[in-house]
């Protein structure tokens, strides 16, 4: 009877090592990394015409405890053209009526430059359209989780 009560703590604990050696188990979580790469999104020319699909890490690199790399590759999707965007700014900066409305039609018009010199360096688009993107993301451990703290 002690030998079969061995073998049921014994097989009771593997799961319990088996989580201990999941390398997932230390690092983020895909929502985690989801949340980052929408994140890191936000602050791309390409979020003024888009949005982020289909996250998915294909590989990280822990740095520590506290920090990972993530390899993470996403669709874009473009919800609208250049043009559409284009005119939006110029409608935006014809109603501008104080200094905060301009200044956010200024940032958006730096916005439109660089979108269309992406646009000019990697290909036009047109609502609708998917690109792949690979992409890297720095993720360091916060009280709440994993949290998007820039590229490497």
């Amino acid at each position: 009877m002690g030998q079969m009560t061995r073998f049921l703590a014994v097989f009771m604990f593997f799961p319990f090592l088996a989580a201990c050696d999941d390398p997932e188990a230390k690092g983020p979580s895909s929502d985690e990394i989801t949340t980052a790469v929408i994140e890191r999104f936000r602050q791309d020319p390409y979020a003024k015409v888009g949005h982020v699909e289909n996250v998915t890490k294909t590989n990280s690199i822990s740095q520590d405890d506290d920090e990972v790399i993530a390899m993470v590759r996403y669709d874009l999707v473009f919800d609208r053209t250049l043009a559409e965007f284009a005119d939006d700014v110029s409608e935006k900066g014809k109603a501008a009526g104080d200094l905060d409305q301009v200044g956010d039609t200024v940032s958006d018009a730096i916005d439109l430059v660089k979108t269309k010199m992406l646009a000019l360096k990697e290909g036009d688009f047109k609502a609708g359209d998917r690109r792949v993107i690979e992409n890297e993301i720095r993720l360091v451990k916060s009280e709440k989780g994993w949290i998007y703290r820039g590229r490497p």
